[in-house]
């Protein structure tokens, strides 16, 4: 069974929306925010922000020892991908994209 508990979004129609499809989760507009809130009460996270932001937001929750699904793609420069393989293999995190 999955439990949402945290929604983020830019986008406050967007979140107002998923808001009621899942009222039990606080939502927030700033996936730092959320993390820095949410971080105890967060098992995984799936990465579906804009392009752009999908490294620093998969590095950011693997830093809490989070496994991620990201969509994708996944980065926007080959450094980027190495720093997210290199966490992921250095704190034996399951990711995956999609």
């Amino acid at each position: 069974m999955v439990q949402v508990v945290a929604l983020c979004d830019v986008d406050s129609n967007a979140l107002g929306t998923a808001g009621k499809r899942h009222p039990d989760a606080k939502t927030f507009a700033d996936y730092r925010r959320m993390f820095e809130a949410m971080g105890n009460n967060i098992d995984a996270v799936i990465i579906s922000t804009p392009d752009h932001t999908h490294a620093p937001a998969s590095i950011m929750a693997m830093e809490m020892n989070k496994p991620v699904y990201c969509q994708k793609p996944l980065t926007h420069h080959v450094s980027e991908v190495r720093a997210v393989r290199k966490m992921a293999a250095d704190r034996n995190l399951v990711t995956q994209m999609g």
